[in-house]
């Protein structure tokens, strides 16, 4: 589940570090393709998968009650969906597919790459990450994935890639270990901006409904407190960086409409969210991506195409996109 869609999206149950050129990139030891629980301490597990070889290695940080599978599906290239004036997939609509084509494998092809689940977003198999208490802060989620590359032996520097509310967690990782972050791809992410353009009022009401827990979407969160502690870390140093923004409005314009499922936050705030999070990153803003929240399952050519541009840009030394 991604925190713009709580309520309807039923299949979506769901930033000064040193300069990048004197950072040292290491290809990682552990090359081989891995799937499994990795321990992370404290009697906790968390689930990795991580495939191909090069550096520096991504990591895919999925949204709000999604996990490591996400990024290996794409929605049904032929799926009428694609078409649609809305996000037709945050309405349970088209038929998603395991591909060769989706940006896990894709990536995998051209540099490392690890996506996982974080705790309580899957409920069933015999390798779930182990639960936590819900709703979780961010800085524990942060840190769980810290610990977790850590204890991977994967090593950074990373390109994080995170979706949704991976915005926060990645915002926070990169603030909190600004050394081992080399480059950062954002995928219609959380941004603690969203109050320069929302009301107070309509980000409270979107703060509640993502702190409820229900046991067909475990995974909660709490984005107030997400900014807060975002808002304390040190600042982000220049980074080679791309947001990409969706741009098909989660409610059919033809449709009734139901009462706004964040909360009071709109479409056009998180648009405009995504834009002012592009400006203070100084990254490349791709606004046009034929697509709802879930990019990634919409347009994976341009989230590869993106994670290339800036895994480049960091193999070069880079700390920015040239223009």
């Amino acid at each position: 589940m991604t925190e713009a869609f709580t309520v309807v999206a039923a299949r979506l149950t769901a930033l000064a570090s040193p300069a990048i050129a004197l950072i040292s990139l290491v290809v990682p030891a552990q090359a081989a393709d891995f799937s499994g629980l990795v321990d992370i301490g404290g009697g906790r597990k968390l689930y990795l998968e991580c495939s191909g070889i090069g550096a520096p290695t991504v990591v895919l940080i999925s949204g709000k009650g999604n996990g490591a599978a996400d990024w290996s599906e794409i929605l049904d290239p032929t799926a009428p969906e694609h078409n649609a004036d809305y996000d037709a997939v945050a309405w349970g609509e088209g038929k998603l597919l395991k591909s060769d084509s989706a940006v896990f494998p894709m990536v995998s092809r051209f540099t490392r790459v690890c996506a996982y689940d974080r705790p309580d977003v899957r409920l069933d198999g015999p390798d779930r990450s182990s639960s936590v208490a819900q709703p979780h802060p961010v800085d524990q989620a942060a840190d769980d994935l810290h610990r977790l590359l850590a204890a991977a032996g994967e090593p950074g520097p990373y390109v994080l890639v995170p979706h949704s509310y991976g915005g926060l967690i990645a915002t926070l990782f990169a603030r909190t270990w600004p050394d081992q972050v080399a480059g950062l791809v954002m995928v219609d992410a959380a941004t603690p901006l969203i109050r320069d353009v929302a009301s107070a009022e309509a980000v409270a009401k979107w703060d509640a409904a993502n702190r409820k827990s229900d046991p067909a979407a475990p995974e909660a969160v709490m984005l107030i407190d997400a900014y807060a502690r975002i808002d304390a870390a040190p600042p982000l140093g220049k980074l080679p960086a791309v947001v990409l923004s969706s741009d098909k409005p989660w409610q059919p314009p033809s449709a009734p409409k139901p009462p706004n499922p964040a909360g009071g936050v709109t479409f056009a705030d998180w648009q405009a969210s995504e834009k002012l999070l592009a400006t203070s990153l100084k990254a490349k803003f791709v606004p046009s991506t034929n697509s709802g929240h879930n990019i990634y399952a919409y347009s994976p050519r341009i989230v590869v195409d993106a994670i290339r541009e800036v895994v480049d840009a960091v193999r070069k030394g880079g700390t920015s996109l040239a223009p």
